[in-house]
């Protein structure tokens, strides 16, 4: 899928902001793997392979903080990747259908973006004691917090996707079949990590869950 595309159909988010039809990016980014599906579909199982072959593309996070190594794996469910990642390192990598992982890319950055946004706002309310101890531990909780808000966002996108149109999105699920073993055979391996703890943020959680996820789509340069 082109991401001169993904850019196009991702920035009528913007035109409609406001409005009762208007998609969010989340949204979008789901519709455009829906529409690449039902394409795929009319092919035979080769030519499909052929067409949107599993890969692994890396990229850097923005930032070593947790949050966005979090935020990274919350866009891979959500776009049916896997996201594998060094904590501390600010780097990382999707894995998946091509066309489903160019899409969680464009669309972690969006988030990324707003997230980062947010952290600063929240950061300069703190004053000189967001150096503190205690203001790094709250900084932490409101972004910790904020990426759970997402996350729970975008599950309900997909529980609304499934009600729906539920034979639909089961052919969207279903794409990331065999990604398991295509990983495995090629040496992709992943390891679990532990749960990065945090404490409940009511700031964070609201921020993440007003999120204005179709903002920043005016700067189209992060990804190119």
């Amino acid at each position: 899928m082109p991401l001169a595309r993904i850019r196009k159909l991702f920035a009528l988010a913007v035109d409609q902001q406001g409005t009762p039809e208007g998609d969010t990016a989340a949204r979008i980014a789901r519709d455009l793997m829906r529409e690449r599906c039902v394409e795929l579909a009319q092919l035979a199982p080769e030519e499909r392979e052929e067409a949107d072959p599993f890969v692994r593309v890396k990229l850097l996070l923005g930032g070593p903080r947790h949050w966005r190594c979090r935020l990274l794996s919350v866009v891979a469910s959500h776009c049916e990747c896997v996201a594998g990642y060094r904590p501390g390192a600010g780097k990382g990598s999707l894995y998946g259908r091509k066309s489903a992982v160019e899409v969680a890319e464009y669309l972690f950055v969006l988030l990324s973006r707003q997230l980062t946004l947010e952290r600063a706002v929240f950061m300069a309310n703190l004053g000189p004691w967001a150096q503190d101890p205690e203001g790094v531990r709250r900084t932490l909780d409101f972004t910790g917090s904020a990426v759970l808000a997402i996350e729970i966002r975008l599950k309900e996108l997909r529980d609304a996707e499934l009600s729906r149109d539920p034979e639909t999105f089961a052919l969207v699920h279903s794409s990331s079949q065999g990604l398991g073993s295509w990983m495995d055979r090629t040496g992709h391996g992943l390891r679990a990590e532990p749960p990065f703890p945090f404490a409940y943020s009511e700031d964070g959680y609201k921020a993440g869950y007003r999120l204005p996820i179709v903002g920043g789509l005016t700067r189209q340069s992060d990804i190119g």
